[in-house]
């Protein structure tokens, strides 16, 4: 009997030691991963309304693009975490701003009208564009 229960605490270390382990430090640097992603997805909403976006996620120590992190070891941690997250079904893409719309142009339906040239209805006539006086 003793036998068989030496023979299970090897198997038992042996796991241990090879799987339990091991696993546990991939969740860890997957753990790892994800604050770093967290903290650069909060830095690109701080600086979502200022007048330079990339010049305000390179003050708060990310890039604005690709590869997204200036050190090696930030960047192998979060792209594992990325990986990984990816196919849990998790989205770390972040949408681009959209261009403003010219209202103007696309109001008339003539883009090659300058908006500046075209005449406002509301606007407050000049001198020449008065209509005639009255006797």
């Amino acid at each position: 009997m003793n036998e068989k229960i030496e023979l299970l605490m090897r198997l038992l270390k042996k796991m241990l030691l090879w799987f339990v382990f091991p696993l546990a430090l991939l969740i860890f640097v997957f753990i790892l991963g994800e604050q770093f992603e967290v903290g650069r997805l909060s830095a690109i909403a701080s600086c979502e309304g200022s007048m330079n976006n990339a010049a305000c996620i390179r003050s708060k120590g990310y890039l604005a693009s690709s590869p997204y992190y200036p050190d090696l070891a930030r960047r192998y941690f979060a792209s594992y975490a990325r990986m990984i997250g990816g196919d849990l079904g998790a989205s770390y893409r972040v949408e681009p701003q959209l261009p403003a719309l010219n209202i103007n142009k696309a109001a008339d339906g003539n883009p090659d009208e300058d908006p500046e040239d075209a005449e406002d209805p509301k606007a407050t006539p000049t001198k020449d564009k008065l209509p005639p006086a009255k006797k």
